[in-house]
């Protein structure tokens, strides 16, 4: 690797500068954070909504996704406003400052960092009068982490407001420019004296925070251009920022420091093993960092997953990190479990009965969350979705490709077991049918999948060869992908571009 001795950025965000003589929390990355995490408590959300009427409650879904120190990236979650209006959320995680994407229902998106106690009010009467994006007219932050929130959702619109080609920018930049990182120097001092403006209208109190989200953002790029042109730095510390929050920001960053550390522990000729590689942190990085890093190895497997936790547990050096892990397993363990005995039930009903033809395929198992499991036996693309279109005759059919170690594919399933939950609420002619792809794949690990997210609907799992001919008549390249078949035969590939943006009015629009 070429080497790079680095010594500009600190002009801008000097890591001294969080060491300022203002009162705020220890990051997570200085080890005496430890000391504090003991006095963490599992933090939630309490919330109230005002003026609404007993329709008004039960029409309204929360969506909450939270981001995790480990992997999956993020956990998409829904829940349901009480009859008398409130609701509560606790977050299964004790870290500081968990960065939660909050959509409550068609009239507000906020952006949240819990730490202990957050009051959440939605006025209906002004929220209906207007749709809010992070702060606005009909939300109100109470509680211990009120104050907090209220001016990190201020300072999404102000930066939005004052610096809105940035994001622009940043991504024009090219990585293979030699005047790269001048550049980007360039664009983070503006965004810092953006930053500045901030402070002077908001005051400074959160400072620490905004700065090393900021910070992350930077590094995040640099990490990127190093790793793209294959440059080593002198020294690991000048790629090293303190990080205050579990963010999108800082996750990010430390997954690609991750990838860095990777790349570099390549060049020792050592055998890949997780611990090996977790030893390899240990050599590198200071504890906190290498601790985080370590968060970030994963299987998509979840029997996997919890070996290598398994695994990492013994080379962890905090109280933080290891609890983290410890409930990563407890949880993975209960997920096991369920899956184990959800098989072990239905192997018994299937004994009872004959296996069911279907143009489907062979049918295998069916759940108790309404989940009917399909093994494809079609060889042609083509053959497959005609036998798909005659079994639905007359109904409204949402398809959806998907793979087990595509991330974006789970995450969005959530949005669509909403949708199966209203549409059969509203006995309307419309099925889900989920299409996971061979490709890197088994049929234990893609029946394991589904039974631990308990994702209703028709699941067929189809030969990669097979999955690749019927996305490619719909010119679709990658997971996940979407299409429709209507009432009278015809497909269409382009309404459905995410599960997220679906409705169940978009669906009732096609029947």
């Amino acid at each position: 690797m070429k080497t790079l001795i680095i010594y500009f950025f600190s002009i801008v965000f000097p890591i001294a500068l969080f060491a300022q003589g203002k009162s705020h929390p220890m990051p997570l990355t200085d080890a005496a954070f430890d000391t504090q995490s003991t006095h963490q408590v599992q933090a939630q959300i309490k919330g109230k909504v005002l003026h609404a009427s007993p329709s008004d409650l039960e029409r309204i879904t929360i969506k909450y996704s939270i981001v995790n120190a480990g992997n999956p990236f993020q956990s998409s979650y829904t829940t349901k406003v009480a009859l008398d209006g409130t609701f509560s959320i606790v977050i299964p995680d004790k870290l500081m400052n968990q960065q939660i994407w909050f959509t409550f229902g068609e009239y507000a998106y906020i952006c949240i960092y819990l730490n202990e106690k957050l009051e959440l009010t939605f006025d209906l009467d002004k929220l209906k009068k207007k749709f809010v994006y992070w702060n606005g007219e009909g939300v109100t932050f109470g509680g211990k982490d009120g104050k907090k929130n209220e001016v990190m959702n201020n300072y999404i619109l102000f930066d939005k407001k004052h610096n809105e080609s940035f994001s622009t920018k940043l991504q024009d930049l090219n990585k293979k420019d030699t005047a790269f990182l001048t550049n980007l120097d360039s664009l983070f001092a503006v965004q810092d004296r953006v930053n500045h403006m901030f402070y002077t209208t908001y005051g400074d109190t959160y400072q620490y925070l905004v700065e090393s989200e900021t910070a992350a953002s930077y590094y995040e790029d640099k990490l990127k251009y190093l790793l793209e042109n294959n440059i080593q730095v002198k020294q690991i510390e000048d790629l090293l920022t303190p990080v205050y929050a579990i963010s999108n920001n800082s996750r990010t960053y430390i997954q690609f420091l991750n990838y860095y550390v990777r790349s570099s522990f390549k060049t020792t000729g050592q055998k890949y093993s997780p611990v090996n590689l977790a030893n390899y942190c240990d050599s590198i990085l200071p504890a906190a960092y290498a601790d985080l890093i370590k968060l970030q190895l994963e299987d998509r497997d979840v029997k996997l997953q919890r070996d290598l936790y398994k695994q990492l547990a013994p080379t962890l050096h905090f109280k933080w990190s290891t609890e983290y892990v410890r409930s990563q397993i407890a949880m993975l363990d209960s997920k096991i479990e369920k899956i184990d005995s959800i098989n072990q039930a239905s192997t018994v009903k299937e004994n009872v009965k004959e296996n069911v033809a279907s143009t489907l395929g062979k049918h295998i198992l069916k759940t108790g969350s309404g989940a009917l499991l399909y093994i494809d036996e079609h060889q042609s693309g083509a053959d497959f979705l005609r036998d798909l279109k005659s079994t639905f005759p007359n109904k409204l059919v949402v398809i959806d490709f998907w793979a087990t170690w595509c991330i974006p594919c789970i995450q969005a399933m959530p949005y669509s077991k909403e949708l199966h939950k209203q549409a059969k609420e509203a006995d309307l002619p419309i099925e889900f049918v989920y299409i996971c792809t061979s490709s890197s794949s088994s049929e234990e690990k893609w029946k394991n999948k589904v039974l631990e997210i308990e994702q209703p609907g028709i699941h067929v799992f189809v030969n990669e060869k097979v999955t690749s001919e019927a996305m490619n008549l719909f010119n679709k390249g990658g997971f996940p992908s979407y299409i429709m078949l209507k009432p009278d035969g015809s497909y269409d590939s382009e309404t459905i571009t995410s599960m997220q943006g679906l409705s169940l009015d978009m669906l009732k629009a096609q029947l």
